[in-house]
Formats: structure tokens, sequence, C-alpha cells
């Protein structure tokens, strides 16, 4: 065998066990290769209201999900869920304290004062996200009263996940921009409000702080403004 067919014999057997090597390489890159779910991203997501006006007291009850710890950095954290009360009330000069329960289970506190918003708080770790209402019952002394907050959600209201999937096909180009093989850089910010009606506020946090906003009407999914800072 001249010198040729041996080398040519080398190559050949050399590339049948390389081969196999690069395609286990391949395979393995391109499982490697990262399925983007964007609500891995979610690092705050408020999906459900409860308001109660009566007498002297105006009470919201928000059902949250948020990080910690909080901060509005790009970097998304593991989120925990939370009931979030809020009342005002004549004055800030008084001791209240309120009690609710969830699925035969008491819970519930002393509010604290917030001198800046005027307003009492209260906050608990629980998942109060599937309720139609709340009812609480605020003590203040040996006075109580009985509040009822009920859901501002209905049938018309779009979930939190068809809203952003509405964002993501509305807002392809920033999402896109923001995402690599290795996930997206930066987190995302879910919070349904209310004014007379619900709406979504969705913020879009890059890993510098910079943040895309944009405002939804809750029942059709219509971006009605936008906002970059």
């Amino acid at each position: 065998m001249n010198v040729f067919f041996r080398k040519f014999f080398r190559l050949k057997v050399l590339w049948r066990l390389v081969l196999p090597t690069l395609f286990a390489c391949s395979f393995l890159f391109s499982a490697c290769k990262k399925e983007i779910d964007y609500a891995d991203y979610v690092s705050e997501l408020r999906s459900n209201i409860f308001l109660c006006d009566a007498e002297e007291f105006s009470l919201r009850v928000y059902a949250t999900e948020k990080e910690s710890p909080y901060a509005s950095d790009g970097v998304p954290c593991e989120v925990s869920p939370r009931a979030e009360f809020y009342l005002s009330a004549p004055s800030g000069d008084k001791d209240y304290s309120i009690a609710f329960t969830v699925d035969g289970k008491q819970y519930g506190g002393d509010m604290s004062f917030d001198n800046v918003k005027t307003e009492y708080y209260y906050f608990c770790t629980l998942d109060i996200s599937a309720l139609d209402q709340l009812v609480c019952t605020l003590t203040c002394g040996e006075e109580s009263v009985e509040l009822c907050a009920a859901s501002v959600l209905d049938g018309s209201t779009l979930s939190p996940q068809a809203a952003f999937e509405n964002l993501l096909t509305a807002e392809k180009a920033l999402f896109e921009g923001m995402t690599d093989d290795y996930g997206f850089a930066g987190e995302i910010y879910l919070r349904l409000i209310y004014e007379d009606s619900p709406y979504y506020y969705i913020g879009v946090i890059d890993r510098n702080g910079g943040t895309n906003a944009f405002l939804m009407n809750a029942q059709t999914g219509k971006i009605l403004a936008r906002r970059q800072s």
C-alpha cells in the first residue's frame, strides 16, 4: 500500500471516530439552547384588587407576588405571594388592627401608619388572588367595623397572562433585543390597577435600570400609552 492510500485510510478511520462525537456535541449544543419563558422574569405580579368604601373608611387590598429583596435593577429574584392592605381613615392618630379569614384560617394584625401617604397598611404572606371578596374586621380599641372588599375582576377582565401575551406580540422587537441564548436580560413588573375601570401597568426593566412602561386596557388588551425612562 503506497503512502497516499495509507494516509487516506488513516483519515477515513479517524473521521469515523470523530463524526459521532461531532454529532453528539451538536445535539448537546442544541439541547442547551434555552427556551425562554418570560414568566420566569416577572419579579412583581399584582393579579387582583379588592375595594371597599364604607362609613368613614376606604380599604384597598392587593393580591401580589413580589421578589425579595425588592429592587428595580433588571435582575429577577424569587417571588412569594403577599396580601397587602391599605386603609384610609379619618385621621392617622388611632391604632387599628385588621382581621380576616381565608379557607377557615384567621389572619391579621396591627396596622402601621404611613406618614407620607397618610394611610394605614398591613402585609402578610398569603395568596388571595383567586378570591371574589374579602370580609375584614377593623378594630380600634373597643370599637369594630366590618368591611367587605370586593374584587374588581369580572368576566371581561383579561388575565395577567393574556395581557402579557398581548404585549409580547405588540413589542416583539423589544423582547428580542433583550434576549439571547442565555435568557432575558431584564425583569418584568405586571400590575393590575383600577381607576374607574381595570388597567394593566407593565414595566420592562433592563440591567441598567432603564424602563419601558406600558399602560394597557385590561378588557381589550389595547396598549393605551408607552413611556421610556
